[in-house]
């Protein structure tokens, strides 16, 4: 009786270990664990950590090349964390929002339209 307590201890301390070693890194792994108005974000540094961050607002920064990403992450610890339907850096502006090409910031399309027409350099 004594072994087979003794095994039972172990096998619960093994499975606490392996689900303490699955735990989430940050905020979010996908966009959708956000929320609406919110995205998923990983930022540039080495080992940044994933976090929900408001979607762009009028007038706030944004990145006109910054389309969803799939990325692998590995840390020190061992950790691995798959990220899906994330953005580097900042998330995509508000749905009834463009990203203009000249300004890089969130403005009304008609606006980004206009701001893209006045700057040759960014004509698609």
């Amino acid at each position: 009786m004594a072994v087979s307590s003794a095994v039972r201890m172990l096998s619960v301390a093994c499975l606490v270990v392996s689900a303490a070693g699955m735990r989430r890194l940050g905020d979010c792994s996908s966009s959708a664990d956000c929320g609406p108005g919110a995205c998923c974000t990983i930022g540039f540094n080495r080992y940044s950590i994933p976090q929900c961050t408001p979607l762009g607002d009028l007038g706030d920064w944004c990145r006109v090349m910054n389309p969803p990403r799939e990325l692998s992450l590995a840390y020190p610890n061992g950790l691995q964390v798959l990220l899906t339907d994330s953005y580097h850096g900042m998330c995509p502006c508000r749905p009834e929002l463009a990203c203009s090409r000249s300004t890089s910031t969130c403005q009304l399309p008609q606006e980004s339209t206009q701001h893209q027409e006045d700057n040759s350099l960014y004509k698609d």
